[in-house]
């Protein structure tokens, strides 16, 4: 929901809220309900002595007589008008809001006519367009706060269908070039120029921060969402903790011991684990937790309501968090199977278990994502940046990453990268002391002494890789020694001949 301000009412003033919970003061209600029900014995039966009185003495009956017995007539009409009034009230109430979500939907379907070249052209009234999305969003902030969430899925369903429908329009663009196919091992030296080539043609020479890839420089040039498509999408994405709360109780209204399973957090390991090796009772117990975590977002435990947005045209799309608790960007769980996703932005955007399989993310920016227990097998992320990314528990079976940028990922060993490819990506400060990665795979990217590899292998190991620096490499060197950048640069160059600068170059 919203986080603006509203206004203060006089009974906000007098400490009344507009929507109090009741059940906080149920035993008191039970003292007012046995009150209510003493009185109205009391009435009843000082309403029968009046009428006895009345049969039997009737020289003392008097005007308070006839206008008991009036009472005692009418109460049974009064009391079935007032059930009716009530009943009249919900319904007027329930065809209000229908009549709201009505209209709100006829208005999604707006067009108008425009001149073009001369011609009269029917085009989508994006400005009546977005009116509907934003009066559905209040739909949906209503119904949370004073029907118990009884619309907001609702709301939610038709928002995402529009998403889908609507963000087809556009036609969604391929990655124009060929797969880059890995290099045979006893290649010769003009395959091995071949295979530089096709890199290059795929993914571009510049290894830079924000140009590192072909496919990133690709993306910037997609069509980004129609204004209308891009505000649903926000909407959505900017869902508050009740709103999520009634997702997760759906079909049932949600109740105080309702949680959001995506909400709560599990116990990490620490960003910065400091020399010493973890101990296997902390690496124990933190997959522990990861396991039990993951089994209550999985969906065999999780039987509430998904976001979906399976096959939507997302390609540059904002879904980035812009709040400090990235309330506004939460996707978490959301069903984004098939989802062409090239170039989007979803810098810290929350993505907890979201299915993202087969899901096209080439050259997508998905620095500090929350991207824990997600399903990624066979996502396209060639080019992607990932740095910061938290994808402990991920399953990356099959996921192509060639040309990632995986600096300071977080992953686990309950990150799946069984039979990932990771051709000529790049890892730094990284911590991968847990997870389940093959000694090919670990052979394919370019990395440095600032990764933590599994089974202790450390600089000098014999299972160090040949290419990776013993030594931290920065980043980028001011001064032109040898840096980050340019050697992971030379080695995609010359796999075969790279030799790594010593320490102290």
């Amino acid at each position: 929901m919203s986080d603006e301000p509203r206004r203060v009412s006089f009974l906000d003033w007098l400490g009344i809220p507009r929507d109090p919970d009741w059940t906080k003061a149920r035993p008191i209600g039970r003292l007012v309900g046995l009150a209510l029900a003493g009185l109205l014995l009391m009435a009843l039966v000082a309403a029968v002595a009046v009428v006895v009185t009345a049969i039997f003495d009737p020289g003392s009956a008097g005007f308070g007589t006839g206008a008991v017995l009036v009472a005692l007539l009418g109460a049974p009409f009064l009391i079935w008008r007032t059930v009716i009034a009530q009943t009249t009230l919900g319904y007027q109430k329930e065809g209000h809001i229908t009549d709201r979500i009505n209209k709100a939907v006829e208005m999604l379907g707006a067009e108008k006519e425009v001149k073009r070249a001369g011609d009269e052209e029917t085009v989508p009234n994006i400005e009546v367009r977005m009116g509907a999305i934003l009066s559905l969003e209040r739909i949906a902030q209503d119904s949370t706060r004073f029907d118990a969430g009884r619309d907001h899925v609702r709301v939610m369903e038709i928002l995402c269908a529009y998403i889908r429908e609507n963000s087809n329009a556009q036609t969604p663009e391929d990655y124009p070039e060929p797969d880059w196919e890995p290099l045979k091992d006893d290649a010769t030296e003009a395959e091995r120029d071949a295979h530089v080539q096709a890199r290059e043609e795929r993914f571009g020479a510049a290894m830079d921060l924000f140009r590192s890839a072909k496919a990133r420089e690709w993306a910037k040039g997609l069509t980004k969402p129609r204004a209308d498509v891009q505000l649903a999408l926000t909407v959505i994405g900017r869902r508050g903790a009740d709103q999520r709360r009634v997702e997760a109780a759906w079909p049932d209204p949600p109740t105080e011991a309702t949680v959001w399973p995506f909400d709560p957090d599990f116990t990490r390991l620490p960003d910065d684990p400091g020399d010493a090796a973890l101990s296997k009772a902390e690496l124990d117990a933190f997959e522990a937790d990861m396991a039990r975590w993951k089994q209550t977002i999985s969906r065999e435990r999780y039987r509430g309501y998904r976001l979906d947005l399976r096959g939507a045209n997302l390609q540059r799309a904002d879904m980035a968090a812009k709040r400090p608790d990235g309330a506004d960007a939460v996707f978490s769980g959301a069903r984004l199977e098939g989802a062409r996703m090239e170039g989007a932005d979803l810098v810290e955007a929350r993505m907890e278990g979201a299915d993202l399989r087969e899901a096209r993310m080439e050259g997508a920016v998905l620095a500090l994502a929350r991207m824990e227990g997600a399903v990624l097998g066979g996502a396209r992320m060639e080019g992607a940046v990932l740095g910061g990314a938290r994808m402990e528990g991920a399953n990356l079976e099959h996921t192509r990453m060639e040309e990632a940028d995986l600096r300071e990922a977080r992953m686990d060993a309950r990150t799946s990268l069984t039979a990932a490819s990771l051709r000529g990506a790049a890892a730094r400060d990284a911590n991968w002391e847990s997870i389940d990665i093959s000694a090919e795979q670990v052979n394919s990217i370019f990395g440095d002494a600032s990764v933590t590899l599994p089974g202790g292998v450390t600089p000098g190991h014999a299972d160090w890789p040949a290419h990776w620096p013993v030594w931290a490499l920065p980043f980028i060197d001011p001064a032109g020694g040898p840096d980050f950048r340019t050697e992971w640069r030379k080695w995609q160059d010359d796999p075969a001949g790279y030799v790594p600068p010593p320490p102290g170059d």
